[in-house]
């Protein structure tokens, strides 16, 4: 029997996380008028709309291939695999839950690095200054280049 076609499960759990975000974008309110084309709904909408493409593109990858090789069943994400996939999962409901209690740059502070470790990054130095890079830069592009308000850092834990 095959390996488990991992592409396959990750690329329809992403559609279904697209789905629900697409659902949820759906309720922001849109731009108005031609002064004012993109709205609060524009940026998350694209993400979404651009990971189901992606997503669907590396289904259909996966399917084309596990085609190509004839009279071998797909295996099923066991053991290893599957815990891990459930792990980063729940990691990235923690994100979410963290998001705006402690803010864009502390929580992905946080998790980020995790992250990479729970993907087999061993390197220190990438695991401590690869998400210090990213998250700076992306705090930077969405507050001062796109003007997208970001959860701001919580000062009441340092203030008695």
């Amino acid at each position: 029997m095959r390996k488990a076609n991992h592409d396959t499960y990750i690329g329809t759990a992403f559609l279904l996380f697209c789905a629900v975000a697409w659902w949820l974008v759906s309720d922001l309110p849109t731009g108005a008028g031609y002064s004012k084309m993109i709205g609060p709904e524009f940026f998350p909408g694209l993400m979404a709309a651009v990971i189901a493409i992606l997503s669907f593109v590396l289904v259909v990858r996966s399917l084309w291939r596990g085609a190509a090789i004839s009279g071998e069943d797909f295996g099923v994400a066991t053991g290893k695999v599957l815990l891990r996939i459930v792990l980063f999962v729940a990691l990235l409901v923690v994100y979410v839950l963290l998001y705006e209690p402690l803010g864009f740059l502390l929580s992905s502070l946080l998790v980020l690095p995790v992250g990479m470790v729970m993907l087999d990054e061993r390197r220190w130095m990438q695991v401590v200054f690869f998400p210090a890079f990213i998250v700076v830069l992306f705090y930077f592009i969405f507050t001062k280049v796109i003007m997208v308000p970001l959860p701001e850092f919580p000062l009441y834990l340092y203030v008695s």
